[in-house]
């Protein structure tokens, strides 16, 4: 899935942003470090996406054993 990022300055800040994934926002004063970091973001908020609908399913397996 190819995801929009959005780069602004925001003071002294360059800040990476995406409308299609909420969450993300990668901040540093040096744009390649903001840069070379959103990729690690991107796949930790995937991650904890995966990990909720994991407990979902977990807490709806209880729900129906109880």
């Amino acid at each position: 899935m190819d995801i929009r990022v959005e780069h602004r300055v925001v003071g002294t800040q360059h800040v990476f942003t995406s409308p299609d994934l909420p969450g993300l926002y990668v901040a540093h004063a040096d744009k390649t470090v903001a840069e070379r970091s959103v990729p690690e973001a991107v796949a930790m908020l995937r991650a904890m996406a995966a990990r909720r609908a994991e407990k979902r399913q977990v807490d709806k397996l209880i729900a129906r054993r109880a």
